[in-house]
């Protein structure tokens, strides 16, 4: 599956923006940089579903045969719109369609959360891990297995300005050179958020992976 990152990260974007504006709406105490990143997760996938068929928390396919609770899975997974994933987990049924997608064919992508603040005036002590560690684990993930061939690592940054976030992802990009992480070209988009507890911006950052 061919997917156009610049459309995607638009997609994303709308997603974060639209809840942004329902919660403005209701007049909501607590915004968006207020749910975790499982949350987070599953709001991007629920927006995604108009435009893709979405399977959540899939298991790597070149972990195929190994014990379900040893096997690593990635947070979601795209393909055509009404050409499910065929997740290998699963036993063939005589009553389920027969368009799947290979896993080779689809679009497998890795999101995570970093957060500037963690209360009003507390600064998250993890932010900077959250980018250096778990961020670059991942890219190497999807990276190392061979049978994905389209993948992308979605970051999702709440911050006080887009200063910061701009400085924060050219730094970690520096970080990705230095530990010979391939990435593509990054796609970025920013949505201005209501302040509650430090956070101005959230911003959605999408690195496509370059396969070996």
């Amino acid at each position: 599956m061919t997917i156009d990152i610049d459309i995607l990260i638009k997609q994303i974007a709308h997603t974060l923006e639209a809840r942004e504006a329902e919660i403005k709406l209701e007049q909501a105490v607590y915004g968006i940089d207020s749910l975790d990143e499982l949350s987070i997760q599953a709001l991007i996938a629920n927006g995604l579903v108009q435009h893709y068929s979405v399977a959540r928390e899939v298991h790597y396919p070149s972990s195929i045969g190994n014990k379900l609770s040893n096997r690593a899975r990635c947070d979601i997974v795209l393909t055509p719109k009404s050409h499910p994933l065929r997740l290998d987990s699963t036993p063939p049924s005589l009553f389920e369609p027969t368009d799947f997608t290979l896993p080779t064919d689809a679009f497998w992508m890795e999101v995570k959360c970093a957060y500037q603040f963690r209360t009003p005036d507390e600064r998250h002590r993890g932010y900077g891990e959250q980018w250096r560690g778990k961020v670059v684990e991942d890219l190497r993930k999807m990276d190392a297995d061979e049978l994905i061939r389209r993948a992308g690592l979605l970051l999702i940054v709440f911050t006080e300005s887009n200063e910061i976030v701009e400085k924060d992802l050219a730094l970690f990009e520096d970080i990705l050179v230095k530990k010979e992480v391939l990435a593509g070209f990054r796609q970025t988009r920013s949505i201005p958020i209501i302040e509650r507890i430090g956070h101005r911006v959230c911003t959605a950052a999408l690195w496509p992976t370059i396969q070996r």
